[in-house]
Order: structure tokens, then sequence, then C-alpha cells
């Protein structure tokens, strides 16, 4: 009975855990590079563009912030943000 109880608890709390993370909410920042401590740099076709480089983001528990450089074709993921920088090739999202 004990195992049943521990089992649906756990259960339940799998379960709530995704939709803690799609209630992520980010502060765009149009033609801003961030600078800090990065956690991860992907440049493949796949990280490309906005949605892919905050999925990524949202994806990471210790991600604060991401910077999408389209002139370098690169997603930058940070663990902390230590500057904001005007850069007209970049967008950056802040979780709030």
């Amino acid at each position: 009975m004990i195992k049943i109880f521990k089992s649906t608890i756990l259960g339940a709390l799998l379960l709530t855990i995704p939709a803690f993370s799609a209630d992520m909410v980010f502060e765009q920042k149009e033609n801003i590079l961030l600078k800090g401590k990065i956690a991860t740099v992907k440049t493949s076709k796949k990280y490309r563009n906005i949605e892919a480089c905050q999925a990524l983001c949202e994806s990471r528990s210790s991600c604060t912030a991401y910077t999408l450089d389209t002139n370098k074709g690169s997603c930058t993921i940070f663990k902390n943000v230590s500057k904001e920088v005007s850069n007209s090739n970049t967008t950056s999202g802040v979780k709030k």
C-alpha cells in the first residue's frame, strides 16, 4: 500500500515538472548581445532561429538567457548575464 502511494506521488510530481518549464517567460531584446558565463554555444543549422535557441535555453535548468547571433549563425546559452552590449546582428532573451 505504501509503495503504491509513493508511486502515485512520484508520478504526480513528474507530470507537473513539464508544466513549469512551459510557463517560462523571456524578455526578448532586439539588437542586444549578452555577456556572461556561457553554458554552451550551438552553431548547427538547427539552432539558427529564435524559436530553437529559446527552446534550447528552456530545456536547460541552468540557463538564464540566450543570444542568437545571425551573423555568426550561433546560439549562445548563458548561466548568468553580466553585461548587455548593442549589436545589430543579435536577438537575446532573458528569463523574467
